[in-house]
Formats: structure tokens, sequence, C-alpha cells
């Protein structure tokens, strides 16, 4: 009998690597736990007459004939070995403030015998994998939760938990890293990249339990336990990533002051001047901004200006639904502008949505007191 030790297993799984072969890709393997079994058998003679036949045992048999001998018996170990892969191919697009941005990762059994599996969740930051462009913001491990798929390959929002209990070897399983609303401060061009890492427990045990190499040298009576996945730890991970596109707003305010009342060619903003305001909505990302709307304060000790851009336009749109509006009290013409308690308001209905690459700019006047 071979007596071999982890680290004399180790060095043959090396060894084999090296000729392109792995355990988790050979055939189904012998279950741990099954006893190997045989007994040998010497035919011989003496002065040319036969003689019964001696069968071995484990401790030397002498006695003669069928069923004399015993069997010399091993149990076969437990080779613990995994691996966890990103599952779609390529990057969850998310838009911030979405329902369950999803990404998902399988998880196999590739040892002999069956094993459960402790679940958690790290954030790769900076890292450019698995698909390109940098890690480059924090989606907050607060803001995503572990669960394991409940037979379909599909996340419903059904499943509950959130380790591996048991997986038969040569068995898979998916594995969902959700984020059940995804965070309004991400912004579009963001990545988020998320590693999911398994270690293999003890079946039953929902993860809690974690494997434990056998020490020492190899005993047959027992079920030993040896770490063969490529690291030699039980523990393997991979990365997905969610990419966020969506409409990236970039708000520019300016003021110039157009008129001082004393036809200056630089004029100032001193008392009775007018200064007009004009604000640029600009889309940068991928997406259109729906519905946009609009609100400023008049500032303090100044008056809307009003009629500047028509006969009752109050306020200017370049780029949106119409190009003027009123800005009466409490929008009581219903033309989408309005003024109360000293805030001009101008809503979606006269700006509309803004396209990706585009902009609307919302101009009004205002007379210094």
């Amino acid at each position: 009998m071979i007596t071999r030790t982890p680290i004399g297993l180790r060095a043959a799984l090396v060894a084999a690597a090296a000729f392109g072969w792995s355990l988790g890709a050979s055939a189904q393997m012998t279950t741990a736990g099954t006893s190997i079994n045989n007994r040998a058998t010497v035919n011989y003679s003496v002065a040319g007459l036969a003689q019964a036949p001696i069968e071995s045992s484990p401790t030397g048999n002498v006695a003669p004939g069928v069923g004399a001998g015993a069997d010399t018996s091993f149990l076969v170990d437990n080779l613990v070995d995994l691996s966890v892969s990103e599952v779609s191919g390529n990057a969850t697009i998310v838009t911030p403030g979405m329902a369950n941005g999803v990404l998902a990762y399988r998880v196999v059994n590739e040892g002999n015998f069956a094993q459960g599996y402790q679940l958690t969740v790290s954030e790769e930051v900076g890292t450019t994998l698995p698909f390109g462009g940098p890690d480059n913001a924090n989606i907050g491990l607060a803001n995503v939760v572990v669960r394991v798929d409940e037979g379909n390959g599909l996340y419903d929002g059904t499943e509950s938990a959130t380790a591996i209990d048991s997986l038969n070897p040569n068995q898979s399983v998916v594995v969902f890293v959700v984020s059940p609303t995804v965070p309004l401060t991400l912004i579009n061009g963001n990545n988020i990249n998320l590693r999911l890492q398994a270690r293999t427990a003890v079946a039953g045990t929902s993860g809690a339990t974690l494997q434990t190499a056998s020490a020492g040298v190899n005993d047959p009576t027992t079920v030993e336990v040896l770490f063969a996945d490529p690291s030699f730890d039980a523990t393997e991970f991979a990365s997905d990533q969610f990419a966020v596109q969506t409409a990236g707003l970039t708000i520019t305010k300016v003021q110039t002051v157009l008129d001082d009342g004393f036809g200056s060619v630089s004029p100032r903003a001193i008392p009775g001047a007018t200064v007009s305001y004009v604000t640029t909505i600009l889309n940068t990302g991928s997406i259109a901004a729906q519905a946009v709307s609009f609100s400023d304060p008049i500032p303090t000790n100044t008056t809307l200006f009003p009629d500047q851009f028509s006969p009752t336009g109050d306020v200017g749109i370049t780029g949106g639904v119409v190009a003027t509006c009123n800005a009466d009290a409490g929008d009581a013409d219903l033309d989408g502008c309005g003024l109360t308690a000293g805030n001009l308001t101008v809503s979606s209905a006269v700006l509309g949505d803004i396209a990706g690459g585009a902009s609307v700019q919302v101009q009004f006047r205002v007379k210094i007191n």
C-alpha cells in the first residue's frame, strides 16, 4: 500500500497540471467514503502436487483455502475542489435608482463529496477586470446582498438563502449578487467590480462550518480531507461588474450685467441695473434625461424683469418644448412657468427630455433693487 501525504498529492497535482490534466475536468470521481477492497490469491505446488490456495490478509494469512483470507481495504478520501465563474460574459448595465441590479456567478463542486459553501462579496476598488474600465465608484456593500438560486437560473426575488447548504459532486448552482436599489449617488460612466468568494464548508451547515484539511499521514480507515483546488485553500472567487449608464447632467449658470442705466461699455452691478441669468443643462450621458424641470429662487434684493423674451415671456427657453413662458403666480395660466414665494419654476412640459449630448438653456432677467 502506498501512503501519500497531502504534500505528496499536491506535488502530483502540480505535475498533472503541467500536462493539461485536472481533477475537476475528469470523469465522475469515486465518492468519498467508498471502501476500496481487494484480496490476492496465491496458488502453488509442492513436489509437483497442487496445494490449497492461500489468500492474502492485511496482517498476513497462513491458512489455506478459499475464504481464509481477508480484504485489504481503505476508504476513499474527501477531495475538495471547486470553481467559481462569472455567468453572463459581460458587464451588467444599471441605472441609478433602478430596482434589482443583478450579477450572476456559478459555483461548481468539482470534488468527490457533497459540500456546502460560505459566500462573501468584496469590492475590487481600482481594478479593471473583468470587462475593462476601472472600478471608479463604490456601490457600498450595505447596498448589495447575496442570494442563492432556487433552481431556475433567474433572479426573481423569491430567493432567500445566503449560503450554499449542500452541493453534490459535479453539480453547480447560480449565485446572485443583487443591489435591491442601485444607489442614486452613482453617475454615468461608473464601474463597480464585485468579487464573489466561495469557501468550502461542511455540507448541511449552510456555510457555517468550514472544511479543514486533514493533517498528518494517511489513515486508510478514516475519510480524510484534502484541498485540491488551484490555491489549495478550498476557496475560489470570480469577479463581475456593474456598469452605470444614465443621463449625465452638467448644470452651468452664468450671470451678466446687461445695462446699468448709464450706457456703460462695461455695465456695473448697481441698483437699477439689469442682470441676465442663463442656466445651461447639458446631458453628457448616453441616455436621455426625462421629464426635466427647473427651479431657481429669484435672488434677494432683485426683482424679476417681466416680458423680456416676448410680450408675455418672462423666461426664455432654448432647446426646449417652447421658446418662452410666463412666470405668473402659481402658474395660473398653466403654461409651465410659475413664480411662487419668490421661486421661479419651469416644468417638464416646457423643458421636455434632454437627449444624450443635447442641452437646454433657461434664461431670465432681474433688476437690482
